[in-house]
């Protein structure tokens, strides 16, 4: 396995139930990665690998790699960071990945982003890097949370909001103020701040389940491609395994993958991800779900279906992105990692 060892550098508690972790390359080697992507921790907890995909909070700009965590009551590895790990732990990782990332940002258009609770994470970061560099996009975030205590990042958000008045609109809504989003007040938002026209902009949705599937629809009803419509399935602690609703019968699967080349049989109803590990290939993954897109992996022949998904876009499906952990191949198939 191809693990990356991350130093824990420093801990800072942002608010009652979150913290950030700030890691660095136990060898000192700088990590290549892309803002709104996430990093994928492996543990081996009771006798078992555990994976848990945390997005990154850190700027490609910054010297640090950052995970901002919200402790959740009945998540197991979450629990585990905020009684266990401390200054000077090494954790393991695999390689930051994801398909979370704003793309043509310097163009003069609309960007609108829908943030919940910290799902602002990869949000964080993308602002971060995007206003230190030249651009005409207009960028609004309109941020969800549950009372002025749980606004995660909330002075870093101002100050950002004070330093770029002429590209960064930052707006708080809290549910305890009775201010919480709703179809009407998403169609309300895009309306009143898209200054170059709704259909042109792109729009950045990150949060729990429902609130993005909420968002989504509105966009979708009021007109907007769904080609311009990206989320993120922030911190997934558990998540049930999906099983394919057809019966996939044996085929074979070619992988290349970091220079390597295989020839393996995925078996009836098996995964290409499950094919793979069973054969002691190393792919990429995480959720096992089809949520994460961790395993994303382009097919360049033969057909692939997929038992879940909830990250590929129908563009990114269109160039040939699969999922491995929910893929079922339906011919021969090539995979590229």
């Amino acid at each position: 396995m191809h693990y990356i060892q991350l130093r824990v550098e420093a801990i800072k508690h942002e608010t009652a139930d979150t913290s950030t972790f700030y890691l660095r390359e136990a060898s000192g080697r700088r990590i290549d990665y892309q803002a709104g992507q996430f990093i994928t921790l492996v543990f081996n907890h009771h006798a078992e690998e555990i994976r848990r995909s945390y997005s990154l909070s850190s700027s490609p700009d910054e010297e640090l790699l950052a995970i901002t965590v919200k402790r959740i009551p009945n998540g197991e590895i979450s629990r585990f960071l905020y009684a266990h790990i401390k200054v000077g732990d090494i954790l393991n990782a695999v390689a930051p990945a994801g398909r979370f990332v704003i793309s043509d940002y310097e163009a003069k258009k609309d960007i609108l982003i829908f943030a919940a609770g910290s799902g602002i994470t990869p949000v964080f970061a993308q602002l971060k890097y995007i206003l230190n560099r030249p651009g005409e996009s207009n960028i609004t975030l309109i941020y969800s949370s549950i009372t002025g205590d749980n606004v995660i990042f909330k002075a870093e958000l101002d100050e950002l909001a004070i330093a770029h008045p002429q590209r960064f609109r930052l707006l708080h809504l809290l549910s305890s103020d009775a201010n919480r989003l709703n179809n009407i007040r998403v169609e309300q938002m895009v309306k009143r701040y898209t200054l170059n026209g709704m259909l042109n902009a792109d729009f950045y949705l990150c949060g729990p389940f429902a609130y993005m599937r909420m968002v989504r629809t509105t966009l979708i009803y009021m007109g907007i491609e769904p080609l311009r419509i990206r989320k993120e399935n922030f911190v997934i602690d558990t998540v049930a395994v999906a099983s394919p609703v057809l019966n996939y019968a044996p085929r074979k699967v070619t992988i290349n993958i970091k220079g390597e080349h295989y020839d393996i049989i995925a078996g009836e109803n098996q995964s290409i991800l499950q094919a793979a590990l069973q054969n002691n290939i190393f792919l990429s993954y995480s959720c096992r779900a089809g949520v994460c897109s961790a395993c994303a992996v382009r097919c360049t022949g033969g057909k692939v279906e997929m038992a879940r998904n909830d990250v590929l876009t129908e563009q990114d499906i269109a160039a040939g992105w699969i999922l491995t952990c929910t893929g079922h191949p339906v011919t021969d198939v090539v995979i590229e990692g």
